[in-house]
């Protein structure tokens, strides 16, 4: 079991103790104290109190932290660092430390201070963070995060799951959020575990990374977890892993076993927020029912007079009680079990958006008469728009094509929000579809994204011939093949190509043999929705072989050769 010293009293380790680490590379005590008394050298020239910190290495962003603190000034965390972003904020900011794209930011230290410095020890009533979420309307939300509240919340989560000290801890997650700022820099730095000091963004830089260690923890998301691919060698890190901790939202029961199994680890799952910390967990069992969810020690949930329940917990900081704005069921046995969201505020990918703020931003354009944000499910929760366009919005859509009307929307609503929460599917209408009661219920809204099994392109034209045919075709935008298949631009995988060659070349050339292999397959360019593509299919029945080439007017997409065996 490692040893927990609190956040106020980090000066406390021996100069040799590892802080963090970079691919094995070792960052210790000593350099943390440099690199801190470095940045309090930057910071000194500038007054004011509450200061925006961002910055992509966990490591530099720690050092920002504890530098703010020794100075008794505030970290104000915005969850990116976009130009929007700071723009809504800056009348409450009096300055940018770390990674902005602004003339008044105070950047990296160019070397380490070695001098002698005599720390304090903040006291644990003071506030040491500004955390950003989305209020009702949309508008940033700041809330007050104290030393001492961190330091209890760090206390219970440790409390509860003794850290082992040679556990490095890997994350997905960015620690510009409070989940991944607590679990994954907070209670490893306090309990004396090392970090990476840059966060993972693919399947593949997990199994890298931790190639380079004999234990891990891994601190992830629905997001991430939902997307694990047993393709991957896991098998060579098999027993590194001590477990997995998921949270930002609910992860499917399907998928916390599989990420358990291949990790042959524990998946333990946080429920909590930005305003509350950390309130509940669980953890999928594979010979039990969908789990309850169970309350973190001292922490306590009970019925309110409405829907939502009323939390109670030690790091609430002033506030004695929290009406949570989630409904929930409680269990028998002291568990619960979570219904569903109660206002406007949703979670896609793990990030919490307004769906208000995405409307209103809409809003501002002279070519939407009326626009509605709504969720729908798919392979995972996506943000969806429905839309009445103005007479101006009409005349784009047709000069210039449903593609280029949905990009223009998503350039601007990248301006202020993250890729990932922006709107991927889209629905122009000429009436929005109010009930008979003049209300606009959202099932009447969710109808319009109702799932079709779009297998195949439409095929507008074929030219057959002995051995050849040439199928002219429009790839459909509502594909099913789309659901899921690149976060930002569905496009038609690689796969699909051979599948749809194979299919055509039975149909047409009554192709009877079994698939056996593929040879000379090269994927060229991407396929989008809604391009005009050829499919070329030639048959050699001499050697069941059957040639496909996929075009359009941008160039060659594919080709390859299927083998079928008699």
């Amino acid at each position: 079991m490692s040893e927990l010293i609190a956040l106020s009293r980090w000066q406390q380790r021996p100069p040799d103790h590892q802080v963090a680490t970079n691919l094995g590379s070792a960052i210790d005590q000593r350099r943390l104290e440099q690199r801190v008394d470095g940045w309090i050298a930057a910071l000194q020239p500038h007054p004011g109190n509450r200061w925006a910190v961002y910055h992509s290495d966990s490591f530099e962003f720690l050092c920002i932290l504890l530098a703010l603190w020794q100075m008794e000034r505030t970290a104000c965390i915005p969850s990116d660092n976009r130009p929007a972003t700071i723009d809504r904020l800056r009348h409450e900011l009096d300055g940018l430390a770390g990674e902005f794209d602004d003339a008044k930011t105070v950047s990296a230290p160019s070397q380490d201070c070695a001098r002698e410095r005599d720390w304090i020890v903040p006291p644990a009533e003071s506030i040491a963070l500004e955390i950003y979420t989305s209020g009702s309307t949309g508008a940033p939300k700041s809330i007050h995060k104290t030393i001492g509240q961190l330091e209890c919340e760090t206390a219970v989560i440790e409390s509860l799951w003794p850290s082992r000290a040679d556990s490095v801890i890997l994350a997905t997650v960015s620690h510009q959020h409070i989940f991944g700022m607590t679990f994954g820099l907070f209670w490893p730095f306090s309990s004396g575990r090392a970090f990476e000091t840059r966060f993972c963004e693919l399947n593949e830089d997990i199994r890298f990374k931790a190639g380079h260690y004999s234990r891990f923890a891994l601190v992830s998301s629905p997001s991430h977890l939902g997307r694990f691919s047993s393709s991957i060698d896991w098998a060579g890190i098999e027993g590194r892993c001590d477990y997995v901790v998921s949270s930002a939202a609910p992860l499917a029961r399907a998928d916390s076993l599989e990420v358990g199994r291949l990790l042959a680890a524990p998946v333990r799952e946080i429920y909590g927020s930005s305003e509350t910390g950390a309130i509940a967990w669980r953890l999928q069992q594979p010979d039990r029912p969908d789990a309850s969810w169970h309350a973190l020690p001292g922490v306590s949930l009970e019925p309110s007079d409405g829907d939502a329940p009323l939390l109670r917990s030690p790091y609430l900081g002033e506030v004695d009680s929290y009406e949570l704005p989630d409904r929930v069921e409680f269990d028998p046995d002291g568990g619960f079990r979570l219904l569903g969201r109660a206002d406007s505020i949703v979670k896609v990918e793990g990030k919490r958006v307004s769906l208000a703020a995405i409307e209103k931003q809409l809003q501002t354009s002279d070519r939407v008469k009326q626009v509605k944000a709504l969720t729908v499910e798919r392979a995972r929760i996506e943000t969806a728009i429905v839309m009445q366009l103005s007479p101006t919005g009409q005349k784009d859509l047709r000069t210039h094509g449903r593609r280029a009307l949905i990009n223009d929307f998503r350039k601007q609503l990248l301006q202020s929000f993250e890729a990932v929460v922006v709107p991927r599917r889209w629905r122009f209408v000429e009436e929005m579809p109010y009930n008979r009661q003049g209300k606009l219920p959202l099932e009447n809204l969710r109808a319009l994204f109702a799932r079709t099994e779009t297998l195949w392109p439409q095929v507008l034209d074929r030219e057959v011939s002995e051995n050849q045919v040439i199928l002219r075709c429009l790839i459909p935008p509502h594909l099913i093949y789309f659901d899921g298949h690149m976060p930002d631009q569905p496009i038609v995988p690689g796969i699909v190509h051979v599948h749809w060659a194979a299919h055509y070349g039975r149909e047409i050339f009554r192709i009877q043999g079994h698939f056996e292999r593929l040879e000379l397959v090269k994927f060229m360019q991407v396929i989008l929705p809604e391009y005009q593509i050829t499919i070329t299919l030639t048959y050699h029945d001499e050697n069941g072989k059957l040639s496909f080439r996929f075009e359009s007017d941008r160039g060659a997409h594919s080709s390859g050769r299927i083998c079928f065996r008699p």
